[in-house]
């Protein structure tokens, strides 16, 4: 009788480990098929995304032992993300310090710290005078967005997009990731970017 509960048991894990295969997102590489209402339409890994990611300010000062692109649209917009991986932790955790240093990003939470007000259309371009550098370049702003600390998220105006940046990391590996939105619905903007932090 014991045999049988032990091989009932065994018979209901396998199917469990199915079902949860089969119901999990194909991914390629690193990127899921898709992320909300967005589909993946393009990525790239190693040299071709290497290439892309060489001539990226910040991005490219990143030790690189891995490289990742993609690119995902709807009918909404498009959204690019770039992940550079460090050859470990804790090369990727000095690394990206150093470049949301160099971009202006807090480590602390300021006044100008981003309110929630997605719905605003100035809410991601500086707010206001005192976070704008020029005309097309804002210092990044750290998102609420996520229900928990980490990763960080942090925002800012570049080149006529709205940029996305953040760090993700476990006990061996560090990943800088970059994404360029250019949807002009910011609710839906915020949305998808908070899955592919989820997600990716």
């Amino acid at each position: 009788m014991k045999k049988v509960y032990i091989g009932i048991i065994i018979i209901l894990v396998i199917a469990v480990a199915v079902v949860l295969a089969s119901s999990s997102e194909p991914r390629k590489s690193i990127f899921t098929e898709r992320i909300g209402d967005m589909t993946l339409v393009r990525y790239e890994t190693g040299e071709a995304a290497a290439r892309q990611i060489s001539g990226m300010y910040g991005l490219k000062d990143i030790p690189l032992a891995k490289a990742y692109s993609a690119v995902y649209t709807s009918g909404k917009g498009t959204m690019r993300i770039w992940a550079v991986e460090a050859p470990d932790h804790n090369i990727a955790n000095d690394a990206y310090n150093s470049m949301n240093s160099m971009l202006g990003g807090s480590t602390g939470h300021e006044g100008h710290e981003y309110s929630g007000d997605v719905g605003q259309t100035d809410s991601h371009k500086g707010h206001g005078d005192a976070g704008m550098v020029n005309q097309n370049f804002t210092k990044p702003v750290k998102l609420d967005i996520m229900e928990f600390v980490i990763p960080e998220v942090y925002t800012m105006y570049a080149n006529n997009a709205v940029n996305y940046y953040y760090f993700k990391m476990n006990y061996n590996m560090g990943r800088v990731y970059w994404i360029i939105f250019d949807s002009p619905d910011m609710d839906y903007q915020i949305s998808i970017v908070k899955q592919a932090v989820m997600d990716i």
